[in-house]
């Protein structure tokens, strides 16, 4: 079962591992972006935080790519009160849009019932053999806050904080993440060193 906390519960005692201090190899970023160069240029979804350093990453390697930040749109409507179905209409287009789509942590920051409307529409807007990563965030970095996850040379990760965004993190353990992912097939995943795992999911 999920657990919940708030990004503020419980600060970071290890300045070693605040997120400015980390840096990673993303297996599954390569597989990701190994898996697009594998067949003609195609349109990738980014669903944020906003980066440019990510912008200038993908857009030079993929035919198009859409950055709808839902991350900064969910901590709106929760500041508001507002029903979180509501940030769903800004993921209204066409089915089969997408190659590829980087759901990053959203889904760490939603329940379960968000996280199954989330994925229905990924399904829905991603090519047959379209990719979707995701990341879960561990114990230890999920205690700072939200990070963007910033892409560099040769898949080259390192976090960056978005101190504007205040919102709630579910802990889920591996089988949780492969059940809400369905109907997206599950095609590899990674522990990183950080404390976090990655997947790739792919749409049959």
């Amino acid at each position: 079962m999920a657990t919940f906390a708030t990004s503020a519960d419980r600060p970071w005692k290890d300045p070693d591992l605040e997120p400015n201090a980390i840096e990673y190899n993303s297996n599954v970023l390569q597989l990701f972006m190994e898996g697009l160069d594998c067949q003609p240029p195609g349109q990738v979804l980014d669903l944020g935080p906003v980066c440019q350093e990510n912008i200038s990453f993908f857009a030079r390697r993929v035919k198009r790519l859409y950055v709808c930040d839902m991350f900064i749109r969910l901590e709106r409507c929760l500041g508001k009160g507002d029903s979180v179905g509501r940030i769903w209409q800004e993921l209204d287009y066409p089915p089969e849009s997408f190659d590829g789509i980087l759901l990053w942590e959203l889904a760490d920051r939603l329940d379960d019932k968000e996280v199954r409307t989330l994925v229905k529409l990924c399904h829905t807007i991603l090519k047959p053999g379209g990719m979707a990563v995701v990341l879960v965030l561990g114990e230890q970095i999920a205690r700072f806050g939200v990070n963007s996850f910033v892409v560099g040379q040769d898949f080259k990760v390192r976090l960056r904080p978005q101190p504007h965004l205040h919102l709630p993190i579910r802990s889920r353990q591996n089988r949780d993440v492969l059940a809400m992912m369905t109907p997206l097939n599950p095609a590899k995943s990674f522990i990183c060193r950080p404390g976090f795992m990655e997947f790739l999911f792919t749409r049959d």
